[in-house]
């Protein structure tokens, strides 16, 4: 049952209970018999570096739910379907990880989507960065391609769509044919810490909730920076270390966390990897209490 309930709650409902619990809103609705308003107003979004704080609307039963989510998936240290990526760098741990993400691609959507992140407000995130991408662009970690039809294919030349998993591939050529936007889009299995791309490639390179799972994020950071066209821009919309006693509270859980949603790592400093990189921050803006941060980076 534990693992039942991990399975759907990670990674994106676990910052919901993460979140409330660290805000102390947990213990403010448990007591009040009241419904507060949800509301996600992304149309504010514009100013580089701005925090939006989406308002929670949960009942007390809504509260005891994710206080129970939050406990199991803390309480299962490594359910059978998770992996972790960053658990040693051979060639056997790899091909453990890419078997592990073919083995649950037919069921990924349902894992890495759901009510929680859509209220969150994951999914506008998504849309808002994507439309930035225009000409030849680099998806890396294209997964079952969630991001293909948020992508506006009248400014996009050509696409090529990257991912480790052969699994997750076979998934992402279904909604290719579906969209009807085959001539435009290349899937290739690889690696995004070694691009097989000549420097100075792509418009675009984007990456959306992947960076936080690559075993060296560093060095894939690197790689998109090299094949970006001296004028590209590299759209990363990632998990991040939010501030304060959240921050601490994501220190605390990564080691439970990380095994139990897909590899991910919520806690990395994303923009401190990027200036290590030598990438120029063209804007950043945090959201979710600061969990999520969406990068627009330049070459130099």
């Amino acid at each position: 049952m534990a693992e039942s309930l991990a399975r759907t709650l990670c990674p994106r409902a676990t910052i919901l209970f993460c979140t409330l619990a660290s805000l102390g809103n947990v213990g403010a609705l448990a007591t009040q018999p009241s419904r507060m308003n949800l509301s996600h107003d992304f149309s504010k979004i514009h100013s580089v570096g701005r925090e939006t704080q989406p308002r929670l609307s949960l009942s007390r039963r809504d509260v005891s739910t994710l206080v129970t989510l939050g406990a199991a998936a803390i309480a299962v240290p490594r359910p059978s379907f998770g992996l972790d990526v960053r658990s040693g760098d051979s060639g056997s741990d790899a091909a453990r990880s890419f078997d592990a993400y073919d083995a649950y691609a037919p069921s990924y959507d349902a894992l890495d989507g759901g009510q929680a992140a859509t209220r969150l407000g994951f999914d506008e995130l998504r849309r808002s960065a994507i439309a930035r991408a225009r000409g030849d662009v680099l998806e890396v970690g294209v997964g079952t391609g969630l991001n293909l039809p948020l992508y506006d294919w009248s400014g996009v030349r050509s696409l090529v769509a990257l991912d480790a998993s052969q699994g997750m591939l076979s998934e992402a050529r279904k909604r290719v044919l579906d969209l009807g936007v085959a001539s435009k889009v290349h899937l290739r299995q690889g690696d995004a810490a070694s691009l097989q791309f000549a420097d100075g490639t792509f418009d675009a390179v984007l990456d959306t909730y992947s960076l936080c799972v690559f075993a060296d994020p560093e060095t894939a950071l690197r790689e998109m920076r090299r094949v970006l066209k001296p004028k590209g821009i590299i759209i990363c919309v990632e998990h991040q270390r939010a501030s304060g006693l959240l921050g601490a509270y994501q220190d605390a859980t990564a080691p439970l966390v990380t095994p139990m949603s897909k590899g991910c790592v919520w806690n990395q400093d994303v923009r401190a990897i990027a200036r290590k990189v030598g990438c120029r921050e063209v804007s950043a803006e945090s959201s979710v209490f600061g969990t999520i941060v969406t990068l627009i980076l330049s070459k130099n």
